[in-house]
């Protein structure tokens, strides 16, 4: 019997954790999926799920009587979220699919480890741990996939996938995550590859949130490549499907020892064409803040010059904007095949990021006071004096501004 040493693994002794395990009846509540995989493989543990052989109303009747406060997050699909210390935990009442059609799906609970398995997507994330660290492993194969790091789904990959097509896309996450010299389960890919078009059936919402967890990953660069020889990358992302420009991004990465960040990599795999870029953030239903360095970067005409000397690069950047210039200039020196040039642009791109421009002296206030009537002009007045200032290398303090101001408004 495979089993976790809690000395080794401190969130399994957590004190929320005990108090879920004390509020339930003993056996009927484990640890389940990517606490126990990611425990299993050495790697760092996030979120706890578990999973229980109760129904939800019972769930509710006992953290109830524990005085445990929690969320119906999915109730119909017997998920409930308790909330410990503001720190969430998912309880899943154990179930097997009735019904599906590749978005959503009917369940009824059981009691059966083994048919809540087998409703689950991977053999890796369909393993159980007991809290004393009993690992059980109802399909038979997830232990064993884990030693080789071999991805496949559990049962029929293709009745899995159509299932949920999401799942196509949580493959090649889990591929990007932990699978970067894994075997790769030759039905797993043809699913995927034969059942894409059922990508577009899904919320994009829940398509956004699996990319993004995908990119996140520190070389996600091999899966999104068998992504884009299965044809899998091109439907899913029509606009962004340039994985050789993910590939000079995370190389760039690794020499300059920059952290993931999504959206970047989805820039470096993007064409910065504006319309394309909005209709991308659109159909993805990105946030405002996305879609907002998304578009800036796409819309960017400001000129940089990595060559230039600080107070022009200074300028540069604030026209440009503090994260548009960064993100323009990272992605310069990812394409940049001459090392020395790349470094210039990586160099511009820290100054970007940790330069903060200084405030403009100015405001409407002081134009007031010395006669400037409010409305268009007082718009245009203010906007020369920031291009003077601008111009000036941002050291025109505010007597001299107002000296110009009073030329200015004679």
């Amino acid at each position: 019997m495979t089993t976790l040493d809690s000395k080794e693994h401190p969130w399994m002794r957590e004190k929320a954790v005990k108090r879920l395990f004390n509020a339930l009846p003993e056996e009927a509540l484990r640890f389940v999926g990517g606490c126990v995989r990611n425990a299993l493989l050495g790697a760092p543990v996030g979120d706890i799920d578990l999973a229980t052989q109760l129904e939800p109303d019972d769930v509710i009747r006992h953290l109830d009587k524990a005085k445990i406060r929690y969320v119906p997050t999915g109730i119909e699909h017997g998920t409930l979220t308790a909330v410990i210390n503001k720190k969430p935990y998912e309880i899943t009442s154990l179930r097997k699919d009735v019904e599906t059609d590749g978005r959503r799906a009917v369940v009824s609970f059981t009691h059966d480890w083994a048919k809540d398995a087998q409703r689950r997507d991977l053999t890796i994330n369909a393993l159980y741990a007991t809290p004393d660290g009993q690992v059980y492993d109802p399909t038979g194969q997830g232990l064993n996939d884990l030693d080789v790091l071999k991805f496949r789904f559990v049962g029929e990959a293709d009745m899995r996938v159509k299932e949920d097509y999401l799942r196509i896309i949580r493959f090649f996450r889990f591929l990007a995550w932990y699978g970067s010299g894994a075997k790769v389960d030759a039905a797993a890919l043809k699913a995927c590859r034969e059942n894409r078009r059922g990508l577009k059936q899904l919320s994009a919402e829940r398509v956004w949130s699996e990319i993004k967890k995908l990119l996140s990953a520190p070389d996600p660069s091999r899966a999104v490549r068998i992504m884009l020889t299965n044809e899998v990358l091109e439907t899913l992302l029509p606009e962004a499907s340039n994985s050789e420009g993910l590939d000079r991004l995370i190389a760039i990465e690794k020499r300059e020892e920059l952290e993931p960040d999504p959206l970047l990599r989805l820039m470096a795999m993007s064409a910065r064409e504006p319309v394309q870029i909005a209709l991308l953030c659109k159909r993805l239903k990105m946030s405002n803040k996305e879609t907002k360095r998304m578009r800036a970067w796409a819309e960017s005409s400001a000129p940089l010059d990595p060559n230039a000397d600080e107070r022009a690069k200074k300028i540069a950047i604030y026209g440009a904007g503090g994260q548009v210039a960064a993100d323009r200039a990272i992605l310069r020196g990812a394409g940049e095949e001459d090392v020395i040039i790349s470094a210039r642009w990586i160099s511009l791109a820290t100054l970007a990021q940790d330069w903060t421009p200084p405030k403009f002296p100015l405001s409407g206030k002081d134009l007031r006071a010395q006669g400037v009537e409010e409305g268009p002009k007082m718009g245009k007045v203010l906007d020369a004096l920031k291009a003077l200032w601008v111009k000036s290398g941002f050291n025109a303090d505010r007597e001299k501004l107002l000296m110009a101001l009073k030329l200015i408004n004679r």
